[in-house]
């Protein structure tokens, strides 16, 4: 692990908020734990989402609690 990819004290990974969602209005919520809607009897997500996962703090993308995902901001060593 290359030393220069994190700083120390860094939050990797954050749970969405509307704070996220202003900074990364196209962030992907595939595969997040989201809040449903009944429609029609059908459950469909809300638009904008209601997200409860995690994200990255840097790129926005959806990623686990840790922050592993391939974040462009951080590249590999």
């Amino acid at each position: 692990m290359s030393l220069d990819r994190y700083q120390f004290g860094e939050v990797l990974a954050a749970q969405w908020s509307d704070d996220m969602a202003a900074r990364f209005p196209n962030a992907n919520h595939h595969g997040c734990r989201q809040e449903m809607q009944a429609i029609n009897d059908r459950w469909k997500p809300y638009d904008p989402p209601r997200c409860h996962g995690y994200h990255c703090n840097r790129c926005g993308a959806p990623t686990n609690s840790y922050g592993h995902h391939n974040c462009p901001d951080r590249p590999a060593p």
